[in-house]
Parts: structure tokens; sequence; C-alpha cells
């Protein structure tokens, strides 16, 4: 009888601890559904309680209280079990919680007519790094007579900007030839820009569209947010992830150039 009892004592302490460990488990499961890591926080976002800014690498934890400076101000954040979100400013002056959105489309294809390159060059144009982008030598031939140029305003004066090429006929893409005027950098901000073709001393408009260079650094820190989170999931996944990311939050990019970007910075191919 003794002897049942010690068992029976033994048995109900192994499935308590069972039925403990499972609870701490679940317990630490639901934590982490309300816990996500800020990734960016476009505008400016004060968390009430410590009336500090949020910034990048932050913590959130769903129900803090968050004040918003304005109604475009919005932060995308991330949690490795419930996906990528954004908070914004809601009309009752609440926190909005929204799932980001799963935009995944990228800039691909040949370009080898002007319908192409119409449709190619529109919208927020995300550049990362130095691109060089492949036209059809047939129909866009890049010299010292045939060329593409981008033309903007800077202090009320047009600047027209001659693009360079590659000798296989690449138009590249680069902030640093882009945002100089006179041999001087100027500073680099977000502005519409007009792409014109210019063959046998006639300028033909493209089309006009907002080119997006973002700072190498701060990007690296946001998208390293994102893969930390996904660390466990699979390539495909990841760039998923970051395409969606770079779209609500940048713009657009090129496939190959993003491609080609991800392999640099982070061996992601």
């Amino acid at each position: 009888m003794k002897k049942g009892i010690i068992l029976l004592a033994l048995v109900g302490a192994g499935v308590f601890g069972t039925i403990s460990l499972i609870s701490s488990n679940e317990s630490e499961k639901l934590a982490a559904v309300d816990k996500y890591k800020v990734i960016k926080v476009d505008g400016k976002i004060v968390f009430e309680k410590t009336r500090a800014d949020m910034k990048k690498g932050d913590v959130f934890l769903s129900g803090m209280a968050l004040s918003f400076a304005t109604p475009q101000s919005r932060a995308a954040v991330i949690s490795s079990i419930s996906g990528r979100y954004v908070l914004s400013a809601s009309a009752k002056g609440q926190t909005k919680i929204l799932p980001a959105a799963n935009n995944i489309s990228s800039r691909a294809g040949a370009l080898i007519n002007m319908i192409d390159l119409q449709n190619h060059f529109s919208g927020k144009y995300l550049v990362l790094g130095e691109m060089q982008l492949e036209l059809g030598k047939e129909a866009f031939p890049m010299n010292e007579n045939s060329f593409f140029y981008l033309s903007y305003v800077h202090n009320e004066e047009q600047i027209r900007k001659k693009l360079n090429a590659t000798e296989d006929n690449k138009l590249i893409l680069k902030q640093e030839d882009i945002f100089k005027i006179d041999g001087k950098a100027i500073p680099v901000e977000e502005k519409e820009m007009t792409l014109y073709y210019r063959n046998d001393g006639q300028s033909k408009k493209v089309s006009s569209f907002t080119p997006v260079f973002p700072d190498n650094s701060d990007l690296k820190d946001e998208v390293a947010i994102i893969l930390q989170e996904f660390e466990n999931k699979d390539n495909k996944v990841k760039i998923k992830e970051v395409t969606s990311y770079l779209n609500e939050f940048y713009g657009s990019p090129q496939k190959d150039n993003l491609g080609a970007w991800l392999e640099k910075e982070f061996d992601i191919k």
C-alpha cells in the first residue's frame, strides 16, 4: 500500500512536471506572438510610458501605448512567429497593427523596346548600390551620340544628367553620378525625375519615375533584422520577405540588382 502511494506520487509528479513544461512552452510561444522587433520607423513614434522615440531594433509588445507625431508616421515590425506588420495611428488615437503588404513583385525581364522601358521606369524605383541595366543594343545603342539622360529640378534649376553605360550596352544608375552638379555632390533625396533617350540629335521622353537610393548601412541593418527573425527559413522565403518589405517601405526593386546586393551583403542567393 505504501509503495503504491509512493508510485502514485511519483507518477503524479511526472505528469505535473510534464504539464508545467508544456504550459511553460506554450506561455513562451504566446508571449512571442505579441512581441515584435522594430525594423524601421518612418516619421516619429513615441513610447508613451517612457517618452522615448521608437527606433530600429526596439521591441514592441502588443498593447503598448504609442504616440504618433503625424498621421503619416508608421513603423515596420516583425515577429518570427506572426510575421511582418505595420504600426500606424488610427482615427481614434489608438495603434493599428496591420499585416504588411505581401507584394513580392520586382522589375525584371528584357528591355528591348520603348514600351518595355516605359513600363520599367515607373513609380518608386529602388536602386541598391550601382545598377547596371541591360538594354537592347539594336533599339538603344549607347555611345557619344546616343545616350540616356535624366532631367530633374534642383534649387529651382532644371538639371540634365547624362547617364553612363558599359561597353556591352548596360545602362548605369549610380547615386554618386546622378546627385552631382558641376563635379560637386548635392543632397540625395527622393524626387521625381524624367528619363530621356537622345539619338541622332533628338531627345525622346521615356517616362517619369522616382529613383530611391537608400542608405546602405541603414538598409543592411533593417534587412538583417528580417533575416534574423526568419533564420530557420530557406532562402526563397527570406528573399520573398525582404522583397515585400522593400516594396512597401522603399520602392520596387530590380530583380537582378536585389539578387546581387543580397549575395554581396548576406551571401544569400
